[in-house]
């Protein structure tokens, strides 16, 4: 039997008077309830449904707003909600797609901004980096700092390539005295970059002490520094201050899981046979599925070849082959140091004859391969 039309209108007003206060306050879990009360009575309030996706989103239930999204048919209306859900679940392709896809053009400034993260996170830097410049240029809002800053983390790794040239940016905060110290380390420039998160930690510190924060949450946002501190330390020989730091990063227990996996995989470079336990139980860490999905390619490259070295070192001698062989597989480009992991290995195994017939297999495979290339 249906509700009296006074009745149900009723019901409507005041469910989105409770979201309207519920929203306000930040407790998105009564709002969702306050939403259901809508559609329990008007299942194809749009207003509703584009609330209820919001309120998920706020709640950081993501899968479930995806879910919900593609449900109630919702993709044409809700784009960025659809694409930033897919983001925030780790799934950049598909965000960028749902962008794309949605025909709108030009984009308003949200889908820009998002977009633009998205290319981030798939490592498409120099189309990233373009985007940043255009939203900052046709933009001029209290956000503008954070976008410099963002364009600055951009430059940091376009600097990895020592060929690109990298424009003068701003070092006015500690967050872009931090990502122009990392511009400098890419560049192999370490005592520069070392200067430069020192400044970043010492503004970071004045910083957040004016703005009242808490210990905890000043140890959270200067871990990253002291992290990178660490690198540019251990790449200079000065490995006892590097593990120091490393070691007092880890026994904080960080929420970030990409600065665990940097942590654990330097402090196994710096352990190298010694600690072999603590190696294996840190370079574990490194390689767990909540680090996975927050590491680059690159860095997910250089823990990978530090386990199959890792191996190596502690005379696993099946599982160096096993891991050199998976390694080859996901980076050819490693080919020729897991050759060398794999020839050490069969030598320390008394295994000679094998490894100079790998070598001297190796030796005509990169022979063919300069062939086809003067082809």
């Amino acid at each position: 039997m249906s509700k009296d039309p006074n009745q149900k209108e009723a019901i409507i007003k005041a469910a989105y008077a409770d979201i309207n206060k519920f929203g306000q306050n930040g407790e998105y879990d009564k709002a969702v309830k306050a939403v259901n009360r809508i559609l329990g009575v008007a299942p194809d309030d749009q207003t509703a449904l584009h609330c209820k996706v919001v309120c998920l989103i706020q709640l950081s239930k993501f899968e479930e707003a995806y879910k919900f999204i593609e449900k109630n048919k919702l993709s044409s209306s809700l784009v960025l909600e659809k694409a930033y859900s897919e983001y925030r679940l780790n799934k950049p392709e598909q965000a960028l797609k749902t962008i794309d896809n949605a025909g709108i053009n030009p984009l308003p400034d949200s889908l820009k901004e998002l977009r633009t993260q998205v290319l981030y996170r798939l490592e498409r830097y120099e189309e990233c980096f373009d985007a940043y410049k255009e939203i900052i240029k046709n933009t001029n809002d209290e956000y503008e700092n954070e976008r410099r800053t963002n364009l600055s983390a951009v430059a940091a790794n376009l600097a990895i390539d020592k060929n690109k040239e990298i424009p003068e940016l701003p070092e006015e905060t500690y967050e872009q005295y931090y990502n122009a110290a990392c511009i400098a380390s890419n560049r192999q420039k370490y005592a520069e970059a070392e200067k430069k998160l020192r400044a970043s930690e010492k503004l970071c510190r004045e910083t957040l002490e004016e703005d009242g924060v808490t210990e905890e949450e000043m140890r959270e946002e200067l871990e990253p520094i002291r992290v990178q501190l660490g690198y540019c330390l251990q790449m200079q020989g000065k490995l006892k201050e590097a593990a120091i730091i490393y070691a007092e990063c880890l026994r904080n227990k960080p929420k970030d899981p990409v600065l665990v996996a940097v942590a654990s995989n330097n402090s196994v470079v710096i352990n190298k046979d010694q600690n072999v336990f603590d190696s294996k139980k840190k370079i574990r860490s490194a390689m767990s599925d909540a680090c996975e999905s927050k590491l680059t390619s690159r860095q997910k490259k250089a823990i990978a070849l530090n386990n199959c070295l890792l191996a190596f070192l502690t005379n696993s001698s099946d599982q160096v082959q096993q891991l050199c062989q998976k390694l080859v597989q996901s980076y050819p480009d490693l080919e020729f140091q897991t050759l060398l992991i794999q020839c050490s290995q069969l030598t320390k195994d008394k295994r000679q004859k094998e490894a100079l017939e790998l070598l001297i297999q190796c030796s005509q495979l990169t022979k063919d391969k300069r062939q086809k290339e003067a082809l």
